[in-house]
């Protein structure tokens, strides 16, 4: 057994705040994106899927990841194919277990061989001619498995060495084929493709080449012809003659699908003049046209295609080429991005600019005469698809028209035509008005009534960019006309909501029983409701301290039933009735969130009930009832329904959208701010009558003033990542000087010492 190193063997009003947010914020939404979410132009619809793998893939190496397992990939082909010659010799399940563990069964198949001269009794009927092929062909195959087979672990790449089989043990191969007598053409053929992968794996791997060249013609061009072809075409690359084993490989990309995958991550790029040379060298055109789509996947598509065409204009293989050239074509205009565009018109102006012209020129000539190509639908569309972004809307809404009639019946590419179809209206839309609602309502209709309840992760038609970049593009048309309302509805920007004004027009809207029948649709797709608008003005109106107001609109926040995205079972928002996961009342010396949530709670707060009891307490404070604690507990209840405290799921709510640690910029002057705690510790200060009371508030007062210092010094920044090690995180609070050198006689300054490290390092610092 020779070795050899793995790495060496290893070859193998701005317009743009609206349009120009792309892929980024709808791809990447909840940490998942799909070539949907990228792309409008479905490859799948114009090749079959032994290209799928070679579609443009713009993050990865192959098409959905496209991974080649070598070892397995004919082993359900190889298993019938036996079951059928054996006609019930075997059964299926014993054939497929010597087949495809003939290591694992190595011992029975040495006894099973061995029996073929009669030494040992077996089940196997070993006089049946059939039954002693597939015993031979086992014996043999398990042999060359040690090393076709070998595997490694990839935490173990640097000290691994791969194996290869002696050359004598190939030849001993070799001479059993050689030898056989029988005329029987399938057993024949897979023993002579043991020799090939024998020599492939042997220590002189070029002998497969002189094997294959004296043998190949008496052989079918089956799969097991196209896979020793590849084991040559491996060999000429192992030597470096790259222009033989390019040339093989393409013969392989033309004859095999199932090896097309193989083929072409074995081919290596060469420039075009040497391209071209290697193509002299081929006898048939289909292969020629073979060579090119690989040349083309790895370099430039269209040059590539241009050249095919030039050989082949009927080849199959120019249609995924020309998939990954649209599909590179779009991702150009797709996440095209500039600083600000005024119009509508001078948006497309920019899209125009990022299209290849010239290519795209010579893909209408092409698609001019469709007679002369394999998929005529495939070029017109691709010519009408991209005419859109030209601004030519006629020339392709003729292209499309004219692929309908080519597309003879194909769901995917009659769906992929009508998306087409919708885009190209829209772009023309230049105010939304009752004719443009027409033109696009049944396209619409059809998106969210037809497609989107059948669609699911493998669904390969991709409509998702679409149907985003419509409802961005009219959200853009709308705000030019002043409907910021149907402008937040087609494209949600919730800094919408932070203003009050727009609330009440949105709820007035939402309330009004007279829409048109596209306003009633995608009122119906609109991500929020009523409810959240309602939870959501109740929530500001508290950090107002307009308890009043928001217990008017938090009633109205009445729960809804909902389903949840992807497994579609249904669920209940509460809304009103949300439960509080803390006492939102306490105010302790620590802020520990998790311990009051899990601390035993003798009355559970909703938003509503919450919202309630501070109008209670507060009432009694403005009576003069005890007002030292009903203020405190109200300080309490505006300091935990702030990012501070332990109630915070008070503030969750869609269109607050604040469920992190990081607190966007319109939301800090609430979430951040503790000027109604203040405020009502302050109160409560001013009522206190014991030293116990006084240092308590003192204390809260000191936990203000450090929460102050964090919202200006850490968190109004545009990243929060926190305070570093070497960042302070207290300073000499005035409620600290106040407890240590007023209050140190208090059980509570105390209480304050065994709970507070701060204090206790402030005490040691200012007061030993």
């Amino acid at each position: 057994m020779i070795k050899k190193s793995l790495k060496k063997w290893y070859v193998v009003s701005s317009l743009v705040t609206l349009l120009g947010t792309g892929i980024y914020t709808y791809g990447c939404a909840d940490g998942w994106w799909s070539y949907s979410s990228i792309s409008n132009f479905t490859p799948e619809a114009f090749a079959d899927d032994s290209y799928k793998p070679l579609f443009f893939a713009p993050y990865d190496r192959f098409y959905n990841g496209g991974y080649m397992d070598n070892a397995s990939l004919f082993n359900e082909d190889i298993v019938v194919e036996w079951t059928t010659y054996l006609k019930g010799r075997l059964e299926e399940s014993e054939v497929k277990k010597f087949l495809l563990s003939s290591q694992e069964n190595e011992e029975e198949i040495n006894q099973l061989y061995a029996n073929l001269k009669g030494k040992n009794k077996t089940t196997w009927n070993l006089k049946d001619e059939r039954v002693q092929n597939f015993v031979t062909f086992l014996y043999q195959a398990k042999a060359i498995e040690n090393y076709s087979n070998d595997s490694y672990s990839y935490w173990d790449y640097e000290s691994y060495t791969a194996s290869a089989m002696e050359e004598n043990q190939a030849d001993k191969v070799e001479k059993v084929y050689k030898g056989l007598r029988s005329n029987d053409a399938f057993y024949t053929n897979r023993m002579w493709f043991q020799v090939m992968k024998a020599k492939f794996y042997s220590t002189n791997r070029a002998s497969v080449i002189t094997f294959f060249e004296e043998s190949a013609a008496k052989q079918p061009k089956n799969t097991l012809y196209y896979r020793g072809l590849s084991y040559v075409a491996g060999a000429y690359y192992q030597a470096g003659d790259f222009n033989h084993s390019n040339a093989l490989y393409a013969e392989v990309f033309n004859g095999n699908a199932m090896l097309r995958q193989t083929a072409l991550y074995n081919y290596r790029p060469m420039d075009t003049a040497n391209t071209k040379e290697v193509a002299k060298t081929i006898p048939s055109k289909e292969v020629q046209a073979a060579l090119w789509a690989m040349q083309g996947y790895y370099t430039n598509s269209l040059d590539a295609l241009k050249e095919m065409m030039d050989v082949d204009k009927k080849s199959p293989h120019a249609n995924f080429l020309l998939t990954r050239w649209v599909n590179q074509q779009e991702a150009a205009v797709l996440k095209f991005r500039e600083a600000s565009f005024k119009s509508s018109k001078e948006y497309f102006a920019s899209l125009n600019k990022a299209i290849d012209q010239p290519g795209l020129d010579w893909i209408k000539s092409i698609a001019k005469q469709p007679e002369q190509v394999d998929n005529p639908a495939l070029w017109l569309l691709a010519s009408g698809y991209l005419a859109i972004f030209q601004g030519e809307y006629q020339e392709a809404d003729q292209a499309l028209a004219q692929a309908k009639k080519e597309a003879k019946g194909n769901t995917l590419v009659d769906n992929q035509i009508r998306l087409f179809n919708l885009i190209n209206r829209v772009s023309q839309i230049k105010k939304m008005d009752a004719r443009a609602e027409e033109i696009i309502l049944l396209d619409m209709e059809w998106i969210y009534n037809e497609i989107m309840p059948k669609s699911n992760w493998e669904d390969p038609f991709r409509y998702d960019y679409a149907l985003h970049w419509v409802r961005q593009y009219l959200a853009a048309i709308y705000a030019e006309q002043g409907n910021s309302v149907m402008s937040e509805i087609m494209y949600s920007n919730l800094d919408f909501y932070g203003n009050v004004d727009n609330t009440v027009k949105m709820e007035k809207f939402l309330l009004a029983a007279k829409k048109t029948k596209f306003e009633q649709l995608m009122v119906n797709q609109y991500a929020y409701n009523l409810s959240d608008i309602y939870e959501r003005r109740a929530i500001n109106l508290f950090y107002q301290d307009k308890i009043e107001q928001a217990i008017v609109e938090m009633k109205k926040a009445e729960p809804i039933k909902a389903e949840y995205a992807y497994s579609g079972e249904s669920y209940v928002k509460p809304y009103k009735n949300t439960e509080l996961l803390g006492n939102p009342f306490n105010g302790k010396i620590q802020d520990c969130n998790d311990c009051d949530h899990q601390a035993k709670q003798s009355v559970k707060y909703t938003k509503l009930s919450f919202l309630e009891k501070i109008q209670e307490m507060q009432d009694k404070v403005a009576k003069g009832e005890d007002v030292f604690n009903n203020a405190l507990l109200v300080g309490n209840a505006f300091y935990n329904g702030t990012y501070y405290g332990n109630a915070r799921v008070f503030y969750y709510n869609a269109l607050v959208n604040e469920y992190g640690n990081f607190i966007s910029p319109s939301e800090r002057k609430y979430l951040l701010h503790m000027g109604q705690a203040k405020k009502y510790y302050s109160v409560a200060k001013k009522a206190a009558t014991t030293n116990e009371q006084k240092a308590k508030i003192a204390y809260l007062e000191a936990k203000v003033e450090r929460n102050e210092f964090y919202a200006e010094q850490y968190q109004n920044k545009d990243y929060y990542w926190g305070a570093g090690w070497d960042d302070p995180m207290f300073k000499k609070w005035k409620g600290f000087q106040e407890l240590a050198t007023l209050y140190k006689d208090t059980k509570y300054y105390q209480e304050v010492i065994n709970e507070c490290g701060y204090f206790r390092t402030y005490l040691e610092k200012n007061h030993q």
